[in-house]
């Protein structure tokens, strides 16, 4: 590529068709569709809707693709979790790498510019922290087409020395499930004060599954007003929330807005870790639209991908923004901006998308409307990282159609793009 690439007769997420510039991995500015200027490189995004790249908040990358080599076991409520945990002892560093890489690469084929991945640690046999040391050096061998962050997450009972040497080994977030503890807010605050200690971000699976007794979010947005802790703090999952009447529900998302959290939802994990059914994202449609409401940062992960809590997924942000429309009853806007600018924001990352000044993470798919990119996501897709092309898939079609009038069969077949692969 030249220093200057205008991407021309792209549509923008508003409709309107523009010629896009970008210049040292920016936007630099757009302008009507025209003949671009010579000694610029020119990609033809006619036919494409050109969007913020996605990022993928919230992705347990040490069990993806373990669906096949590990399976579920159906007996009792927690199958498939213990088959999960009788399993890392088996599985090799070699594996562990080819399938995180593998998944990051599915992940940035899809328009994917960011991950966030959970990683076990004190989990297993051999070192507790192989799989961060793991993703650490996939990520300095993936940079240039995605940023990686690794939250280290400590099983209960883990010492507080052995957590905190995750981030010498190449963690950068700290994360945990204090519901899994035998005093889940003893164990909160135990995170809190490792986060505070180590000068990192906290990233806590809270209330994955309803449970009116006990709802942890509220407890950790009481405790953050309480202690002044200063750093970013997410929690993911939420779904205890749907089991609030509105009037209680108001209130605890009071809490959380004033505490500055912000919250993921997770809209394609069908099961919990207990193996139990799953619940809507954040409890349901309520809880989604007062959050929302609220002005609570609000983003979307896929959670697990192909392993033994679930075993489908893409690794596609657009499917993930697809079932918030259908489960959470988001506008398509909403949800996508769950899985792009929200999801950025929360993960720190600098502002993307089609608008001057914004990084040059971008998303193109062959779509007219963002309703049509989410509702059916299409396999064409072209995929820019600071600027530079780091993906570009295209897919022959072939369909066999019966004329009405002469009940002929024909064939009509699409075009690839050339250097498309």
């Amino acid at each position: 590529m030249t220093e200057t690439t205008t991407l021309t007769g792209a549509t923008l997420p508003d409709g309107h068709v523009r010629n896009v510039v970008l210049r040292h991995g920016s936007v630099s500015h757009l302008r009507p569709v025209g003949i671009p200027d010579p000694g610029e490189s020119v990609i033809d995004l006619t036919g494409y809707l050109l969007l913020p790249a996605p990022a993928e908040p919230h992705l347990h990358l040490d069990r993806a693709l373990t669906w096949e080599p590990v399976g579920s076991d159906p007996d009792g409520r927690d199958g498939p979790v213990r088959s999960w945990r009788a399993w890392p002892a088996r599985y090799s560093t070699a594996d562990l790498r080819r399938r995180a890489r593998s998944a990051l690469q599915a992940l940035s084929a899809n328009g994917v510019t960011a991950v966030r991945a959970h990683i076990d640690i004190g989990v297993g046999a051999g070192s507790p922290l192989r799989a961060v040391e793991v993703l650490r050096e996939l990520r300095e061998d993936l940079h240039r087409i995605l940023d990686l962050q690794i939250v280290a997450v400590p099983s209960p009972g883990l010492a507080d020395r052995s957590a905190l040497d995750a981030f010498s080994a190449g963690a950068g977030l700290l994360g945990g499930r204090p519901h899994s503890a035998a005093d889940p807010r003893a164990e909160t605050r135990r995170l809190l004060r490792l986060a505070d200690r180590a000068e990192v971000d906290l990233d806590l699976h809270l209330d994955d599954q309803p449970d009116s007794r006990v709802l942890a979010v509220a407890d950790l947005a009481r405790l953050l007003r309480a202690s002044g802790f200063g750093r970013q703090v997410t929690a993911s999952h939420c779904a205890g929330l749907g089991v609030l009447r509105p009037p209680a529900l108001a209130k605890v998302v009071e809490a959380i807005a004033a505490s500055r959290m912000a919250v993921i939802a997770l809209p394609a994990a069908p099961r919990t870790e207990n193996g139990t059914r799953a619940v809507p994202p954040c409890g349901g449609p309520g809880p989604l639209h007062a959050l929302l409401e609220a002005g609570v940062p609000l983003g979307a992960g896929g959670d697990h991908l192909r392993d033994a809590l679930h075993p489908m997924g893409r690794a596609d942000a657009l499917e993930a923004a697809s079932l918030l429309v259908t489960t959470g009853q988001l506008t398509v806007e909403q949800a996508y901006a769950a899985v792009g600018a929200d999801a950025r924001r929360i993960m720190g990352l600098p502002k993307a998308g089609p608008e001057p000044g914004a990084v040059a993470d971008l998303l193109a798919v062959r779509a007219s409307s963002l309703a049509e990119a989410v509702m059916a996501p299409p396999a064409d897709r072209i995929v820019f990282r600071r600027g530079r092309v780091v993906s570009r898939t295209a897919v022959p079609r072939a369909g066999t159609l019966r004329s009405r009038s002469t009940g002929v069969l024909s064939r009509q077949r699409g075009r690839v793009p050339a250097g498309a692969r």
